[in-house]
């Protein structure tokens, strides 16, 4: 047995001068995705956090990479550091120099399809200098660097400054170096 109903909707009258109504834009999507899509026609889509720098997005995958293309899946955004004066003691050319150099930059970092299940979700990386790292961070770590950082912060002002303080004016007065002769 077949049903059928049929509901009755109000016409639309519209005059020649009637202004026709207005269409509503589509809503913005309450989130972006990206997606890898196989030359098989698979797609996989994932969340595109706002805060991601690029959109990991393919095509053409061949099916049998397509597990390799989602572990190549990455959100990052960088943060930068600040830069100050480094004494490096030897180049690649082998004598000792000064150079401008960034530390404590770094990147707020997402795999969604990592190894790792601590890498899946959004976690920071905090670049001490050159190439050495702090990593795989979640906001209770940064929370306790940045109290670490702080606090060594405040000792460089408060203890250290004032002992090297000491120490500048001390060697000022008493610190140059003196000859004698023995006769």
């Amino acid at each position: 047995m077949t049903t059928t109903s049929t509901t009755t909707r109000p016409a639309f009258v519209s005059s020649p001068t009637a202004p026709e109504p207005a269409t509503a834009e589509p809503a913005p999507p309450d989130h972006q995705t990206w997606s890898i899509s196989t030359t098989g026609g698979l797609t996989i889509t994932g969340h595109l956090p706002p805060w991601a720098e690029q959109d990991p997005s393919d095509t053409n995958i061949p099916l049998g990479r397509l597990s390799l293309a989602l572990t190549d899946v990455v959100h990052t955004q960088p943060f930068d550091g600040q830069t100050t004066r480094v004494h490096h003691p030897a180049h690649a050319d082998g004598n000792p120099g000064e150079s401008e150099d960034i530390l404590l930059n770094g990147n707020i970092t997402c795999y969604p399809y990592s190894d790792d299940p601590a890498e899946r979700t959004p976690f920071a990386n905090v670049r001490i200098i050159d190439d050495f790292w702090i990593n795989n961070l979640t906001p209770d770590d940064l929370t306790h660097l940045a109290t670490q950082l702080r606090a060594q912060a405040d000792r460089l002002d408060n203890q250290i400054r004032p002992t090297l303080t000491t120490a500048r004016t001390d060697w000022a007065a008493h610190g140059t170096a003196t000859s004698s002769t023995s006769g």
